[in-house]
């Protein structure tokens, strides 16, 4: 007797002990299916719907206004039907993101968003499943933002969405939606025989890098390109017949703003009719000489100044030979 009753606690104590290990089990189970990326689309032989939510980063999830918990969110009893599913993210600055989604009996829906502090940076998925009433083949129709992204399915190209695959075989697929300008977005999607797969993509814009190297390059091919100008402002060649200076200004007498021309390689410093010297002597108004004054009009931000180099008529010179006084 006192045997069968040991009996009975080890048989008790072994039910308690498969009971806890079930329940640490279970979360560990769930995690591995939100983290492999994985869709499980099909539950089958069940009245209820199916609901998988995961957002990056982790978001509050409502439905039609009813807060049922946080990412990754798994539900698998639910009543089917059209709802509003809404995420608001835990980031301050990051966006929430809301939108229509039907839930359909023996089906698990899967959602995956990633919330951005804008539209263009934010991005995801929604996949659906829809029985075809009286036809045992599958589809996949691909609906994508921006309009008009690359397809393929499983590394073959199939067009641009939104498309419509038909016959597609049944079972795990690889599905990659692209677009010039925006971060691809790899999907895995499981298709079912007689269904319609629906999977309406969200593509993030690619994030412009300004960094400071990019600017000290462009700094540096401005301040390259003057001194190309400057150059060749010094390099021409001295006309036939010198063009007398049409300076008549005193530096005593003249008001500020003005621009006292500096010594210069050549002894003479070219006017010409724009702040370049891209058209070389075609642009050439005329030639001021060194400590000539003339009025300062106005400059560009490439270092070349507009003066009045005679009355009423005016000109661009190579300002880093050209002293402003103001």
């Amino acid at each position: 007797m006192i045997r069968i009753i040991k009996t009975i606690r080890i048989i008790r104590n072994f039910q308690m002990q498969a009971k806890k290990l079930f329940f640490y089990i279970l979360p560990i189970l769930l995690s591995s299916i939100f983290l492999s990326g994985c869709t499980l689309p099909f539950i089958g032989g069940r009245k209820q719907a199916a609901l998988q939510v995961t957002a990056t980063p982790q978001a509050a999830v409502f439905l039609d206004g009813e807060h049922l918990g946080s990412t990754p969110y798994f539900d698998e009893k639910l009543k089917p039907g059209d709802y509003t599913l809404k995420l608001v993210p835990e980031g301050e600055n990051n966006l929430p993101w809301e939108a229509k989604i039907k839930l359909v009996s023996g089906i698990l829906t899967v959602v995956s968003r990633e919330l951005g502090e804008s539209i263009d940076s934010s991005s995801g998925y929604v996949l659906s499943l829809e029985e075809v009433p009286g036809k045992k083949n599958t589809s996949l129709v691909v609906v994508s933002e921006p309009d008009g992204a690359v397809v393929k399915v499983d590394g073959e190209p199939k067009g641009f969405a939104p498309i419509a695959v038909e016959n597609i075989s049944t079972g795990e697929h690889l599905l990659v939606v692209s677009s010039p300008g925006y971060v691809e977005k790899n999907i895995k999607a499981k298709t079912i025989e007689g269904y319609k797969l629906t999977a309406t993509v969200q593509l993030a814009k690619e994030p412009e890098v300004e960094t400071e190297e990019k600017e000290e390059d462009e700094e540096a091919t401005e301040s390259a390109e003057l001194e190309e100008e400057i150059e060749e402002e010094t390099k021409e060649e001295p006309e036939e017949e010198e063009t007398a200076s049409p300076s008549a200004y005193l530096e005593d007498e003249l008001p500020k703003p003005y621009v006292k021309i500096k010594n210069t390689p050549t002894g003479w410093l070219n006017v010409r009719s724009e702040p370049s010297t891209a058209k070389k002597e075609e642009s050439i108004l005329t030639k001021v000489d060194p400590g000539e004054v003339f009025p300062f009009v106005e400059s560009t931000a490439n270092g070349w100044y507009r003066i009045e180099y005679k009355d009423g008529e005016e000109g661009w010179i190579a300002g880093q030979y050209a002293e402003l006084y103001k």
